[in-house]
C-alpha cells in the first residue's frame, strides 16, 4: 500500500510537473502573456435563414466630366458621377505617388512641384468595391495666384516662420487645439488640429481691420481653406474690441458672416444656398463697402446685403468648428487684410487658471512695460458675475467687457479684458507661467477661463527674455482615416420607413444599411449585421478592393425571431488594421 500510495503520489507530481511545464511554453502567465487576437480585416459571405441580403450588381460607369484646376503646389480634382464612393490615383511618370477614397465629387493633392506634369486617374467604386474603368487628365501645378493687389497684408504661410506669431494668435478653449506648419503634403499649409468637441476655436489677426473709404470701399478680408468640410462651419467675424474667443452670443456690434458647406449667411440678410465645395480649398472674400457688404467664392459673388458696420476697427477673427465627432483638421493657404498696421510683437508667456498655488520661485516678465491680458470666461451659474476681477501673485485688477456694452449671460463665452502693469507680470515657478484666478462680482464664484492671452508693451530700453515664451508646439499631422459613418432604418413592403422601429406584423421587412463618408475615408473590407449578439448578416466589399461607402439593404423575416424588442448591431471592418470598426446599433420591437 506504501509503495502503491508512493507511485500515486509520484505519478501525481510527475503530471503535476508535466503541467507546470506545459503552462510555462504554451500557456499565458504574466511573464508570458497570451497573443492577441488578430484584427479584423476581412468579412466572409454569411447569411443565416432569417435573411436575404443584397448582391453586387453592375458595375459603375467611369466618371465623367473629369477636371483638373491647377494652383500652387496643388492640384484641385473633379468630376461627375453619382456612385457613393471613388478612387482617386496620382501618378507621376507613370508610378502610382498617392491612392484615395472619397465619397464626394472632389478631393485636392497637396504638396506637388510646380514643374511636373501630374496624371490623375478616378475610378467609381460600389457598395461592393467593384470598379469602374479609369477616367484619366494631366496636368501641371501652376504658381498663378489670384489678384491680391488690394489686401496689404497677405500670408502664404510659406516664409521660415509658419505661422509667424507677430500675425497670427489661436484661441481656444483649455488647449484643445494647435496652430503650426503642415507636415508632408501640407508642410506649404498652414494647419489647425483640434479635438474640441462642438466648440469652436479661432484665428485671430493681430493687424486690426482698418476701415477706409477708397472709392466706396471700406475694407476687406480673406481666407482660403478647405474650412467647411460637409461637417462644421467657417465664421468671420469682426468685433469692436479686443475678443479672441466667442460664440453665438458675439458682442454688439460683430460683424458676423457664417459659412456652411451649402449655405452662407451674412448680417441683415437671409442664409443663402450654394453648391457644396467640400475637399477643396475655396478662397472666400468678404468686401465692405460704404452701400453694403459682399461675399465672394472663389472670385465669384455668393451673397450681398446692405449692412454697414458704424465702427472704423475691428479684431478681425476666423472661427473653425469641427464634425460632430469633435475632431477638426483645417488646411489653410492664404489670408489677407486690407490693413497692415501690425503692433509690435512680445511673445508672451505660459498662462494658467488652474495651478494657482503660490510658488517658492518667481521672477518678472522682462522687456516690457506692462500688458493686456485678454480673456474669455463662461459660467453656468445664474447670479450677477460683473465686475469681474483677475487676481495675479495676491494682487487683484479690475475686468472689463472687451466690447463696451456688451452684458454677461450665462453658458456663453464672454471675453474681458484687465491692464496690468509691468510689476504684476510675475511668473511662477519652472514652466514660468502667469498664474491667474478671475472671479465674479461675488469672489466666491470664480467663472471658467476658456482662454487667456497676453498682449504685451515692449519697453524700448531692455530686451525680452526668449526663456520666458510660450515654446511653439509641434506640427501637426493629419489625423488616422476613418471608416465613413453609419445609420441604419427599417422599411416595410412598400419601401416607407417604419416608425419607431415598430414592427406592426410578423411578415417580412427592410434592414436599410447607409454609409455616408468625406473627402478622405479608409477602404471598407465589409459589413456585418447582428441581431442580439448573434451574427446573421456578412457582406463583403472588396470585389476589386474597398468599398468607401454606400448603401446595402436586408431582407429579415421577422417572424424568425422572438416577439419583443431586439438589439440589431451593424459593425463596419475597414481593410486597414489601424483602423477602429465602426459600429451603429438600434432597437427594434416585433409584434406577438
Amino acid at each position: 500500500m506504501l509503495r502503491r500510495a508512493g507511485y500515486v503520489a509520484g505519478g501525481l507530481v510527475l503530471v503535476a510537473g508535466a503541467v507546470v511545464a506545459l503552462r510555462n511554453v504554451d500557456a499565458p502567465s504574466e511573464q508570458n502573456p497570451p497573443p492577441p487576437a488578430p484584427i479584423q480585416t476581412t468579412v466572409k459571405e454569411f447569411v443565416n435563414e432569417a435573411a436575404v441580403a443584397p448582391k453586387p450588381g453592375a458595375r459603375p460607369e467611369r466618371p465623367a466630366n473629369l477636371t483638373l484646376i491647377p494652383g500652387p503646389h496643388r492640384l484641385q480634382v473633379t468630376w461627375a458621377a453619382k456612385t457613393p464612393g471613388y478612387e482617386v490615383q496620382l501618378r507621376g511618370d507613370g508610378d502610382v505617388l498617392r491612392t484615395r477614397l472619397v465619397a464626394g465629387n472632389a478631393m485636392q493633392f497637396d504638396g506637388l512641384e510646380n514643374t511636373v506634369e501630374y496624371q490623375v486617374d478616378v475610378r467609381a467604386v460600389d457598395s461592393f468595391g467593384q470598379r469602374s474603368e479609369p477616367s484619366t487628365a494631366r496636368k501641371r501645378p501652376s504658381a498663378n495666384r489670384p489678384d491680391e493687389s488690394r489686401y496689404a497684408l497677405v500670408d502664404h504661410f510659406d516664409g521660415p516662420v509658419a505661422p509667424d506669431p507677430a500675425r497670427w494668435r489661436l484661441a481656444n478653449n483649455a488647449a484643445c487645439a494647435r496652430m503650426t506648419r503642415g507636415l508632408g503634403d501640407d508642410s506649404r499649409r498652414l494647419v489647425i488640429s483640434a479635438a474640441c468637441g462642438n466648440e469652436s476655436v479661432a484665428l485671430r489677426s493681430r493687424t486690426p481691420l482698418q476701415l477706409k473709404d477708397i472709392g466706396g470701399e471700406l475694407g476687406r478680408m480673406m481666407i482660403e481653406t478647405d474650412c467647411p468640410a460637409k461637417d462644421g462651419s467657417l465664421v468671420l467675424d469682426l468685433v469692436p474690441g479686443p475678443a479672441d474667443l466667442i460664440d453665438t452670443s458675439p458682442p454688439p456690434g460683430t460683424l458676423r458672416v457664417k459659412i456652411t458647406a451649402d449655405s452662407v449667411t451674412l448680417p441683415g440678410a437671409d442664409a443663402v444656398a450654394i453648391p457644396p465645395k467640400t475637399g477643396l480649398s475655396v478662397r472666400w472674400e468678404l468686401v465692405l463697402r460704404t452701400d453694403g457688404l459682399s461675399l465672394w467664392r472663389d472670385g465669384t459673388k455668393v451673397a450681398a446685403s446692405g449692412f454697414v458696420p458704424t465702427w472704423t476697427t475691428a479684431t478681425p477673427l476666423f472661427g473653425f468648428t469641427g464634425p460632430p465627432n469633435g475632431l477638426t483638421y483645417i488646411g489653410i493657404d492664404a489670408i489677407g487684410l486690407s490693413s497692415a498696421d501690425t503692433p509690435p510683437f512680445v511673445a508672451p508667456p505660459r498662462i494658467t487658471s488652474t495651478n494657482i498655488s503660490r510658488a517658492a520661485n518667481t521672477e518678472l516678465m522682462a522687456g516690457v512695460l506692462g500688458g493686456q491680458l485678454r480673456m474669455t470666461v463662461r459660467t453656468t451659474i445664474r447670479e450677477q458675475m460683473m465686475p469681474f476681477t483677475v487676481e495675479i501673485a495676491g494682487r487683484a485688477f479690475p475686468a472689463r467687457p472687451a466690447v463696451e456694452g456688451h452684458v454677461f449671460a450665462p453658458s456663453y463665452r464672454f471675453p474681458i479684458v484687465a491692464d496690468l502693469p509691468a510689476d504684476a507680470l510675475v511668473l511662477s515657478g519652472d514652466r514660468r507661467e502667469l498664474r491667474i484666478t478671475v472671479r465674479g462680482a461675488n469672489p466666491a464664484i470664480s467663472p471658467v477661463v476658456q482662454h487667456a492671452e497676453l498682449e504685451l508693451i515692449p519697453d524700448p530700453a531692455t530686451k525680452p527674455s526668449p526663456n520666458q515664451a510660450e515654446p511653439p508646439p509641434e506640427p501637426a499631422a493629419r489625423p488616422a482615416l476613418m471608416l465613413a459613418s453609419f445609420d441604419t432604418q427599417f422599411l416595410d413592403a412598400a419601401g416607407q420607413k417604419i416608425e419607431n422601429n415598430e414592427i406592426m406584423s410578423r411578415s417580412r421587412v427592410v434592414l436599410e444599411v447607409n454609409a455616408d463618408g468625406g473627402s478622405a475615408q479608409a477602404g471598407l473590407a465589409g459589413v456585418e449585421i447582428f441581431v442580439d449578439n448573434k451574427r446573421i448578416v456578412g457582406i463583403p466589399t472588396m470585389v476589386d478592393g474597398p468599398a468607401v461607402a454606400g448603401q446595402w439593404r436586408v431582407a429579415l423575416n421577422s417572424g424568425a425571431f422572438e416577439p419583443g424588442p431586439h438589439i440589431l448591431e451593424v459593425k463596419a471592418v475597414s481593410t486597414d488594421p489601424n483602423v477602429a470598426p465602426g459600429f451603429t446599433n438600434t432597437t427594434w420591437s416585433i409584434p406577438r
